[in-house]
């Protein structure tokens, strides 16, 4: 009788609560602590940073979408305990603006064809700022597009201001579809011809990850893909974080496992690594044929570690987080399969991959442009990864025109509308969401050679690069873009997210390959060495990577593994790609261009490249045993203050062009003897805060100060007054430096104000 008298009254104290329209949360919500009958409250949050368990609400920044959170109430009065969960809506904040005007459009459609109209256009605020915005098209009638002419479309914005878009209708393929007959110039080295040196923290970090993947259990990374099969997971562990049995994300981790897997196969010939590789594949093959034997809960071809639940709710347009971007995690299993067919030499993922990727087109072809340009709009819900690169890649390898047709099925107007305008609208955009679907517009360009996809690539890099960039090459706070030009203003806990900087890398590369300019190598082997070097747990073989890289004054990393985030995916990938690009080919030259301790072994070529570091300068040696015949071209590294350059061990005279030295030698050494001062690269923003670099190195003050450093330094006196013993080390006004990649768990600095 007690206990359920107890029992009545908590019931009565647990009903009374209320907590406002949770629907709505704009402000903080009052949780109370205790009920009139002596139940005691406590309370837990889903998402702290959003809703605290005090009640202190963060309002997600504006282009993050509304959020939900789950408050869960403990309740408890003399020895009993009860639990109630309570959903609460946090809305994203306004953003202040205006719409001062909207930069008018041009279409193109064919003769008897309705025009393919935007679902966002590029507009002017009045914070000077070019923003991406939703519109309305007044309706083009079948009469518009008879005959050969232009005609006038109006559309209505934010705030009723008016949008207009001229089409043009006409049978004219070089205006409907204009090509560009560019041709790669450069080649990059197999990752299978290249081999790190040992020693260098570049084959440390590789050594651990393999070690990681030596250690990963292959059940657990099945386990989902079973579980959703309908088959024994084996007596497996459930995987854990965003790949949980009960987690909306599962199996995007295994894909990027498979990629690793890959790679690293590719990069060290490992093969217990092929065995585990070949294994993965084959019992995927299983539950995607298991999958098949179910037609009435899964179309065939398809495999996830669910169903397609999500795929239908996302047709609806229903929000994260309901859902979790499903086309994000079919994406990784694909991408996944493509790495383990291409560099893992398995015959078996493409046949799996092949059949996904029809699955693919057959439910997207069902569904019209305006309903996918809706979906693909969606914060988080309609994120796709790079779903248009491995489908391009589809294409590319069976020439099957499903798959390119596919492909084109995410084109996102939201993101390649502004960059075919030249125009930079990348602000409050969501940085790898977006990423990755440049990646996939340049596997377009290659497949097709329509012109305006190189141009949408090659604007959206020179924009982040130019315009969006921290000092280490990550971008992106909270996982967004940032206005143009606002780095200083944004620097905090929540900076460069490491799985953008896998993307970029990704571009950077294909970019160079048809550019041949040595500017792109420069960012490559910034934020090589100063992000993804450094993302890495570097205490144990734990595949640890950091989510963010915080920046603010005192940051500390934080290496996530449970949590399996998309940077942790990525971060299994990233430690073994640091063979790419490091040397390539360009007619009859061999391109030298990251300073990575390694040897080229290939049929063409056999070189390696040592380098030394002392107290003054970072030296590079290139010991060339064989170029058939080959010029080389060692890229110069625009940190050095001097380079003496020596053949053979004499000093000479060199020639430069575009960026590269020049030796005509068919054996022998060439040294590169770097100068190094230290020097300093300042925020767009703010030329009073800078990190201060050495070499190819961004350093960072070891402190747990909270505010930031104050130094009498400007690009004179940097480099007199930073002090470096030979060994990394370095010393400012009794302030000790390391690079950021060798900082473990320590406080940093790596901004500081300059007097």
């Amino acid at each position: 009788m007690l206990v359920n008298s107890v029992e009545k009254l908590m019931n009565i104290d647990i009903e009374r609560i209320y907590l406002g329209n949770l629907s709505t949360v704009e402000a903080d919500i009052s949780l109370p602590e205790r009920g009139e009958n002596g139940t005691i409250f406590s309370w837990q949050s889903s998402h702290d940073y959003l809703l605290s368990k005090e009640g202190k609400v963060s309002r997600p920044h504006f282009g993050a979408g509304n959020r939900q959170v789950t408050l869960t109430l403990t309740a408890t009065n003399q020895g009993i305990t009860k639990i109630k969960t309570f959903n609460a809506n946090i809305l994203e904040k306004e953003y202040p603006f205006t719409i001062n005007s909207v930069y008018p459009i041009t279409v193109y459609t064919k003769i008897g064809k309705l025009p393919d109209l935007p679902s966002f256009v590029v507009a002017y605020n009045n914070l000077n700022e070019d923003i991406v915005i939703l519109v309305e098209w007044e309706n083009v009638e079948p009469s518009m597009v008879e005959r050969e002419g232009k005609f006038i479309v109006n559309g209505i914005v934010k705030d009723n201001v008016k949008s207009m878009a001229t089409v043009v209708v006409t049978n004219n393929e070089n205006q409907l579809n204009p090509k560009l007959n560019m041709k790669k110039l450069v080649q990059a080295y197999n990752i299978k011809d290249v081999n790190l040196l040992p020693h260098s923290d570049f084959y440390n970090q590789q050594q651990r990850l393999l070690q990681c993947l030596l250690n990963t259990d292959d059940e657990s990374m099945l386990f989902n893909f079973r579980k959703a099969a309908g088959l024994s997971t084996n007596g497996a562990s459930p995987m854990t974080g965003w790949d949980a049995p009960e987690c909306k994300l599962k199996g995007h981790t295994t894909g990027h496992y498979l990629s690793a897997l890959a790679l690293c196969y590719g990069s060290t010939g490992n093969e217990k690594i092929k065995d585990k590789l070949n294994y993965m594949v084959d019992e995927l093959y299983i539950c995607q044929g298991e999958m098949a034997k179910y037609p009435e809960k899964h179309a065939p071809g398809f495999l996830s570690g669910y169903g397609e639940e999500q795929f239908d709710l996302l047709e609806e347009y229903t929000t994260y987080p309901t859902i979790w971007a499903p086309y994000y995690t079919l994406h990784k299993i694909m991408a996944g399969l493509r790495d383990c067919y291409i560099i893992g030499e398995n015959s078996k993922a493409l046949i799996i991959l092949k059949d996904i990727g029809l699955w693919v087109y057959n439910r997207l072809s069902k569904l019209t442009k305006a309903q996918r340009d809706k979906m693909w709009a969606m914060y988080i819900a309609g994120e796709y990864g790079g779903m248009n690169e491995v489908l391009a890649d589809l294409y590319v390898i069976t020439n099957d025109e499903r798959y390119l047709e596919a492909s084109k099925y995410f084109d996102n107007d939201k993101l390649y509308l502004p960059m075919k305008m030249n125009i930079d609208a990348l602000g409050n955009l969501h940085a790898n969401q977006h990423i990755p679907q440049i990646v996939g517009c340049m596997k377009q360009f290659e497949a097709t050679k329509e012109k305006e996809r190189f141009e949408i690539v090659d604007a959206f890099w020179n924009f982040v690069t130019e315009n969006h960039i921290y000092s280490i090459g990550g971008t992106g706070e909270t996982e967004m873009f940032k206005p143009a030009k606002q780095i200083a203003k944004f620097i905090s806990e929540k900076t460069a997210e490491s799985c953008a900087s896998y993307n970029m890398l990704k571009i950077t590369g294909m970019l160079y390959e048809y550019y041949s300019d040595s500017k792109y190598m420069d960012y490559y082997e910034m934020t090589v060495t100063n992000h993804i070097l450094s993302s890495g747990d570097t205490s144990a073989p734990t595949g640890g990577s950091t989510y963010f890289m915080p920046l603010n004054p005192g940051a500390q990393k934080y290496f996530s593994v449970s949590e399996n985030s998309c940077c942790h995916g990525t971060g299994l990938e990233n430690h073994f790609k640091y063979g790419e690009y490091i040397y390539a080919k360009l007619e009859n030259s061999l391109l030298v261009n990251l300073f990575i301790p390694s040897e080229l072994k290939a049929n063409d070529a056999d070189v390696e490249l040592i380098t030394k570091i002392s107290e003054t300068s970072f030296d590079i040696t290139v010991k060339v045993n064989d170029l058939n015949g080959k010029v080389l071209k060692i890229r110069k590294p625009i940190w050095a203050s001097n380079i003496i350059v020596k053949e053979n061990g004499l000093q000479i005279e060199t020639v430069e062009q575009d960026g590269y030295f020049i030796f005509e030698i068919e054996n022998g050494t060439v040294e590169l003897l770097c100068n190094c001062n230290g020097y300093l690269l300042k925020c767009i923003d703010d030329e009073k805060t800078a990190s201060i670099c050495w070499g190819p190195y961004v350093l960072a003050a070891i402190s747990e100060q909270s505010e930031f450093f104050t130094f009498n330094i400007n690009d004179e006196t940097v480099g007199r007054k930073l002090l470096h013993d030979g060994n990394l080390n370095f010393t400012m006004e009794g302030i000790k430096f390391l690079p950021l990649n060798r900082i473990y768990k320590e406080n940093y600095h790596v901004y500081v104000k300059l007097k």
